[in-house]
């Protein structure tokens, strides 16, 4: 673990929603879940300090964007440093509530992939709602959110279902990673 990381669960761990770095086990096996065969559109919401950011970008094609949705702004602006090299990478300091409005900014109308580790389960329901609605607003029916939670709950929800998941042991703590798509208008109904 990073000295960086551990400040920045110190100053405010309920924002940061885990106290150690996703294990490279975790990390593979979230990339492992994205289809790198074409160019992508992927968007990371809370990347932190970029465990799964680095492991994406060593495996996008040189025309995939990769955008960074990242609250803190110490984090941001770490991530704007790592991946100032990298022309595929964009990192916007914002609320992943700003998802639709940072993808229009970006002139990204449906993307690939959604990849969001916030901890969605220990959220308050209302800003849980809130943001789930957001993230389900913004993707198109090929649209896939890949996320990485303590238990299997976000797959029932409402706006979502579950295409498969996975139990990662060998990460602290162990996780779920699950690839889900927007529920059908015709299911919904």
């Amino acid at each position: 673990m990073s000295l960086f990381f551990l400040k920045r669960v110190l100053a405010n761990p309920a924002r940061v929603g885990y106290i150690v770095p996703s294990s490279r086990f975790l990390t593979n096996q979230t990339a492992g879940f994205i289809d790198f065969s074409v160019d992508r559109i992927v968007v990371e919401l809370g990347p932190g300090e970029g465990c799964h950011t680095r492991r994406i970008a060593q495996r996008l094609g040189a025309g995939s964007r990769l955008i960074l949705i990242e609250l803190d702004h110490r984090f941001a602006e770490h991530l704007k440093k790592q991946f100032s090299h990298d022309a595929r990478v964009s990192v916007v300091n914002a609320d992943a509530l700003a998802l639709a409005e940072t993808l229009i900014d970006l002139g990204v109308s449906v993307p690939d992939y959604i990849v969001s580790g916030i901890p969605f389960t220990i959220m308050p329901r209302a800003p849980r709602e809130q943001l789930l609605t957001r993230i389900a607003d913004s993707m198109g029916p090929e649209t896939r959110l890949i996320t990485y939670q303590a238990s299997l709950q976000i797959s029932d929800h409402a706006h979502f279902d579950l295409v498969r998941s996975k139990h990662c042991l060998l990460n602290v703590p162990p996780l779920h990673v699950m690839e889900l798509r927007k529920q059908s208008a015709t299911k919904k109904a």
